[in-house]
């Protein structure tokens, strides 16, 4: 059961490189890896960083992207926006997060020679903290404590989707921050 991209239908159609009439967009998921070249590429404009990650969610060059009528763009914003900042419970069905600490995945991951579609996490132990602490920055912090708790190798992680990237945060940031408490509750989340 994995997630599948909306399909955007053009209020205008568009002219592809090779010629033919573009009606509809089949968008596509944001890869963690990607997006980070993307926003590395487009510096700190946001306009900038939007369009490098509309070229990514939609497949189109730039001089196709170029064509689009204003309002056919900010969809496709939005669906960016949703797909960068959204966890990837947001997308799928309601009711398959019943375990915080088993993440559905939106799209599988190819994790040595198998499919994986979900991840259990676990808790961090304090020496990982502790040696995460010592990483220089906060993305290799991150990123470390996320192999951690999910079992995952660190080149595995740029193959997560980006709302995976963030439900996987969440739950992380819980165990760094929350006390023990909070776990023991039934209707923690």
């Amino acid at each position: 059961m994995s997630w599948t991209p909306p399909q955007h239908i053009l209020l205008s159609a568009i002219t592809g490189d090779d010629g033919s009439q573009i009606h509809q967009l089949q968008l596509k998921p944001l890869f963690y890896a990607a997006q980070k070249d993307a926003l590395a590429r487009a510096g700190d404009d946001e306009d900038d960083q939007f369009f490098e990650l509309a070229k990514l969610a939609t497949g189109l060059s730039v001089k196709e992207l170029d064509q689009l009528k204003r309002p056919d763009y900010v969809s496709i914003a939005q669906y960016v926006h949703d797909m960068s900042t959204r966890p990837a419970s947001y997308f799928l069905e309601p009711a398959t997060e019943a375990d915080p600490d088993q993440v559905q995945l939106l799209q599988p991951l190819s994790v040595a020679g198998r499919s994986v579609t979900s991840l259990t996490l676990e808790m961090p132990a304090l020496r990982a903290t502790k040696a995460m602490k010592k990483l220089k920055t906060a993305k290799e912090r991150a990123e470390f404590i996320t192999a951690h708790c999910t079992g995952l190798m660190l080149p595995d992680l740029d193959l997560l989707t980006v709302p995976d990237w963030t439900q996987l945060q969440v739950r992380i940031d819980d165990f760094l921050n929350k006390p023990a408490d909070f776990f023991r509750s039934a209707t923690s989340k």
